[in-house]
């Protein structure tokens, strides 16, 4: 799905007046002089009451305090039901949601939304697209096995630096099917393509966060197609990645395992205006249960304007 131009246009327009407004702003106020931030992308698998002691509303004050521990300004979660999503909403304070469910682009089905901390970012724009070749409504796309959605969001630092200074920042959050190898491939496609475009605006090139699991390991045709124009934080972080390589657990604890290259389907992709500083795969046991049967994955970063 590519934007209208009027979309373009009401992007502009924001973008403007939230400029306009941060010029005023008093010293005192925003993220002066300090561009590091933290991007979380967490599958909280939805909420399947035969998970037993893995169940939801047994995991659910665990999920709440590994986000808000972690520090993380941007966080786009996976498979989430309307439910939960409105849960962590609830639970985190200054932390709103954009994004829909799949099935029906309104509540029904899983999201893969973006929670944004509006004490550092304000929203000016944002949208979700199916991953198929019909994006713009609820579709099921090539191989797939069911509905797949990509959601994204524009932000503004809030900042009193200089009107120049600043940059809108485009973050996009997708969950890729599990079965289908040509949507997978295709999802990576269309989601490139998407992100050309929506990072353009006038002269300026939009600086990209693409997170989300992507059910592909490393070297794959999808993740190929990121890595010709995104780079993959894992790889290129300053500092060792900590903790699991594999990122998909199945709720099967096992100390000091998940150091398979190949699973690891989760991703933090940025583009090169960023500087990774580390990189970690979160592990936390409570009462002997891993937080998701995905490890959260928390990436620093440090944007270079």
């Amino acid at each position: 799905m590519m934007p209208h131009a009027n979309t373009i246009l009401k992007v502009a327009g924001i973008i403007t007046l939230v400029l306009l407004s941060s010029a005023c702003a008093s010293q005192s106020e925003g993220q002066s002089g300090d561009h590091s931030l933290r991007v979380m992308t967490f599958n909280l698998r939805y909420d399947n009451p035969g998970d037993g002691v893995n169940r939801w509303e047994l995991r659910r004050e665990f999920a709440a305090d590994v986000i808000q521990e972690s520090s993380a300004s941007l966080i786009g979660i996976q498979e989430g039901l309307h439910h939960q999503v409105e849960w962590l909403d609830n639970i985190l304070s200054d932390f709103p949601y954009v994004g829909v469910g799949r099935d029906d682009g309104a509540q029904a089905g899983e999201y893969s939304a973006i929670f944004i901390d509006t004490s550092r970012f304000e929203i000016i724009d944002s949208g979700t697209f199916w991953l198929s070749d019909i994006p713009s409504r609820p579709s099921v796309g090539w191989d797939a096995s069911m509905e797949r959605i990509a959601t994204y969001v524009i932000v503004l630092e809030r900042s009193s630096e200089p009107v120049s200074q600043q940059t809108p920042l485009l973050i996009l959050n997708a969950h890729f099917d599990h079965i289908g190898q040509e949507a997978r491939l295709e999802s990576a496609r269309l989601i490139r393509d998407k992100i050309q475009v929506l990072r353009q605006f006038g002269e300026t090139s939009l600086p990209v966060i693409a997170m989300g699991d992507f059910n592909t390991g490393p070297g794959t045709a999808p993740i190929e197609v990121f890595s010709s124009f995104l780079l993959d934080s894992y790889i290129v972080s300053e500092t060792p990645p900590v903790g699991p390589v594999t990122t998909f657990n199945g709720f099967n604890v096992i100390p000091n395992g998940y150091r398979e290259a190949d699973g690891r389907i989760d991703y933090v992709f940025v583009s090169d205006e960023f500087r990774v500083n580390s990189y970690s795969a979160i592990d936390d046991l409570r009462n002997e249960c891993y937080v998701s049967d995905h490890f959260p994955i928390l990436v620093d970063i440090t944007i270079e304007y």
